[in-house]
């Protein structure tokens, strides 16, 4: 047995959403909703801020106006998407653009329900001029935030304390014993071992979500590491990465058991 693993035959799109159909439905319904109701949200909010630039006092009118009505919706759900995909310290700037760019909207949207309201007598002017340049930096911003990592804290190393005998060394442990442990691991989806591996797992080009887990599986990959990497690479949330893995681990341990 090499370890070269050919890669997966590529897949059209009919098949890909055949698979998500028979692998996910639930996702795939929620997707589907979610998409039919953001886009009538999307046309009558840009149409509110629309409203709001035709005012005597703001006089925003013509390419301007729909960038503003544009960019806005947009960026507010591009930041919501980046900061459900990411974890930790690098969801600040993204949850930031969308803390910001839902005040700009709900504002723009009490504005246009009464000329005459205290929302309708903002700087409406200056804002709709400075909207798209901050639009395209909280877009720069978000696609630079997503390599920032929280630096740790070096930990102290122990010193063993006076008076107490040092504890005897341990045993090393055979080489063949690191694989049969990091195997058994692997099947029942404990902790990782010394025979598990502990580099990033890679999406083969062409490699569909079931193919990728089971030779993640093969390769003795962490189990948070899987989930972690399927989140990313196939935009899934964890609940189905985690079936994946115990549906491709029900497949592989007959494999594993037999060789």
């Amino acid at each position: 047995m090499t370890g070269h693993t050919p890669p997966a035959p590529t897949r059209t799109l009919t098949q890909k959403l055949h698979h998500h159909i028979r692998n996910d439905p639930d996702s795939l319904f929620a997707a589907t909703v979610c998409l039919i109701l953001g886009s009538i949200a999307f046309a009558g909010s840009a149409t509110h801020i629309l409203h709001v630039g035709a005012y005597p006092h703001v006089n925003v009118t013509g390419w301007l106006v729909w960038s503003v009505a544009g960019s806005l919706e947009a960026l507010a759900a591009y930041a919501a998407w980046e900061a459900r995909r990411r974890h930790g310290w690098n969801r600040v700037i993204p949850i930031l653009v969308l803390l910001a760019s839902l005040a700009f909207i709900v504002l723009a949207n009490l504005a246009a329900a009464d000329a005459h309201a205290w929302a309708a007598r903002l700087p409406w002017a200056d804002a709709f001029a400075v909207v798209p340049p901050l639009a395209f930096l909280s877009v720069a911003a978000i696609a630079e935030s997503r390599s920032w990592k929280r630096a740790g804290s070096p930990r102290a190393a122990k010193t063993p304390r006076a008076g107490k005998p040092s504890a005897e060394p341990r045993k090393p442990k055979q080489e063949g014993d690191s694989q049969n442990a990091g195997q058994k691991k692997q099947i029942t989806g404990g902790a990782p071992s010394e025979g598990t591996s502990l580099r990033q797992p890679t999406v083969l080009p062409g490699e569909d979500r079931a193919a990728a887990v089971e030779r993640w599986l093969r390769e003795g990959h962490r189990w948070k590491a899987m989930i972690g990497a399927g989140m990313e690479h196939f935009a899934v949330g964890q609940t189905a990465m985690k079936n994946e893995i115990r549906r491709a681990r029900t497949r592989t341990a007959p494999e594993v058991a037999g060789s």
